[in-house]
């Protein structure tokens, strides 16, 4: 007698997560049920733990705890014939935790541009927690944005569901907007740090990175010596603790991998990741803006499915297992939905298909320092003229200044008039929020002397250059983020990129910068 056993099973090894069959798993560990805890294996569409029998009675085989959360894994239910569908009202909407204090914190919910702008005045949303008869959050059509997302406050609480509805509305809002929206896990929720944004179930975790950990009561488990866990707030509801936390890992091995693992998360050096390349195209958050009938689109990443919606054809371009897969998605409507993930959307953007020379696209802020100097946005170790800058936006807004974390001001911005903020320093970070979105951030952090001495040679490397001038890649943008603890070399990529065009010696030494310092991470 055999049990079919599942067919997409990855074992943690020095290099990462790795396929391996129940026999070579056998080979392993020849004695006794492998258990969650015993030995490391993880379904690969689900991103849960796996078992390996025992095989006392018959050939062992790796199967499901009964003990997960989540029972929706396509090997579990349809076994190896499954196939992977993304409806769209299975992508979830971002949440994102803000306001952070010692004692303080509030969640705020992004509704994906839609077709509102026919809609009727009288049109409105309501957002309900489930479970909280007594709580609902009203939003009228002239508090959302007809061309980007518009994040809505749903209070402090955390709850782990919430009911989106609208009245006056049509039913096509439901491709954008799903009846509901998966809230905070109380067992706990990873966010992104730079962004607030709450990781989606399985989404892919990296070394070195900060996550918020949002977790019911306090957290207890065994010291992990590769993982950071630092307490940043805590607040009271009613008979309920909740505790913030800063994590990070520092090592990649399987202590850390399964701490993530336990927060439904995947540990990896290759995130899921999708990429707009050509033609001609304006990215924000969640959406692509383009005018032709086709679009390029790089997706990286252990992705199981690239999806439609409406389905379109779509086609890959490449199968080098070594490179990430290209593919070109044809667009034949005015929005098109493009997802990529396993069992579930990891990724996702709308193509909307649209004139790109509209005036207002993006609201233009403009940040010198007294000398009239423009200043970059991203980290930096260098403080402006007198510890001042001046702020000019095309829009009316707000700075938000924060000192080690914590909001110590706040400011208006009147539409093209200047503004000056003074007493900066190390520390000190300030946004330019326009609406919703942050549209412009500076960090001011005193660089380390080795970090410091490090940027000099890169400096000098790069510059120091001569020969052709190419178009600056994608790849560019990148090594920019991975090459953030170095503000003056950042200061020159963006530079590149806003010109389009950077020396090729350059580039190819700032790709060398870019592997050594992931190397030694």
């Amino acid at each position: 007698m055999h049990m079919a056993s599942l067919t997409h099973v990855c074992m943690w090894s020095d290099n990462g997560w790795k396929r391996i069959t129940a026999e070579q798993a056998a080979r392993l560990h020849p004695g006794g049920t492998v258990s969650a805890h015993s030995g490391l294996f993880m379904c690969e569409l689900c991103g849960q733990y796996v078992i390996l029998t025992d095989g006392d009675i018959i050939r062992r085989y790796f199967e499901h705890s009964a003990y997960e959360k989540s029972k929706d894994c396509p090997d579990r239910k349809r076994g190896a014939g499954y196939s992977i569908t993304y409806d769209s009202q299975e992508h979830d909407l971002p949440i994102r935790i803000t306001d952070i204090s010692s004692s303080s914190f509030s969640f705020e919910v992004g509704l994906i541009r839609a077709p509102i702008s026919s809609l009727n005045k009288d049109f409105r949303i309501e957002i309900k927690p489930k479970g909280a008869f007594d709580v609902c959050y009203v939003f009228t059509k002239e508090r959302l944005r007809h061309d980007s997302i518009t994040y809505l406050p749903i209070g402090e609480r955390p709850f782990e569901k919430y009911t989106l509805s609208f009245q006056n509305g049509n039913e096509k809002l439901r491709e954008f907007w799903p009846a509901e929206i998966k809230g905070i896990d109380p067992e706990g929720t990873l966010f992104e740090k730079n962004t607030g944004k709450r990781l989606t179930y399985d989404a892919d975790v990296e070394i070195g990175k900060e996550y918020y950990l949002l977790k019911r009561d306090y957290i207890y488990r065994k010291p992990c010596s590769g993982i950071q866990i630092q307490k940043i707030a805590q607040k009271q509801f009613r008979w309920e603790t909740w505790t913030l936390f800063l994590v990070s890992a520092s090592a990649f091995n399987e202590d850390t991998a399964r701490f993530y693992l336990d927060l439904h998360c995947r540990l990896t050096d290759h995130p899921v990741s999708l990429k707009p390349v050509w033609p001609l195209f304006v990215e924000g958050n969640y959406i692509v803006k383009h005018n032709q009938s086709s679009m390029y689109m790089i997706v990286e990443g252990n992705v199981a499915a690239v999806k439609t919606f409406p389905p379109v054809k779509d086609r890959q371009l490449n199968y080098n297992s070594s490179h990430p897969n290209l593919y070109e998605v044809f667009c034949s409507g005015r929005q098109q939905l493009i997802s990529a993930g396993r069992t579930q959307a990891l990724q996702y953007t709308y193509f909307w298909k649209e004139p790109l020379d509209q005036v207002g696209l993006h609201p233009e802020v403009s940040v010198t320092d007294l000398a009239g100097a423009e200043v970059d946005p991203g980290e930096t170790d260098i403080l402006p003229l007198n510890q001042t800058l001046r702020f000019k936006s095309t829009f009316d807004g707000e700075l938000i200044i924060s000192s080690n974390n914590r909001v110590v001001d706040k400011r208006k911005i009147s539409a093209d008039k200047y503004i000056e903020l003074d007493g900066l320093s190390y520390g000190f970070s300030v946004q330019v929020v326009i609406g919703l979105d942050v549209t412009w951030k500076i960090d001011f952090k005193k660089q380390q002397p080795i970090v410091a001495k490090d940027e000099i040679e890169i400096l000098k490397r790069i510059t120091n250059v001569s020969g052709a001038t190419i178009p600056a890649p994608h790849a560019l943008r990148n090594i920019l983020a991975g090459l953030n603890c170095y503000p003056q070399v950042c200061q020159l990529i963006r530079k590149c990129i806003k010109n389009g065009a950077i020396n090729e010696q350059s580039y190819r030494r700032l790709q060398e910068a870019y592997r050594r310092r992931n190397k030694n991470r």
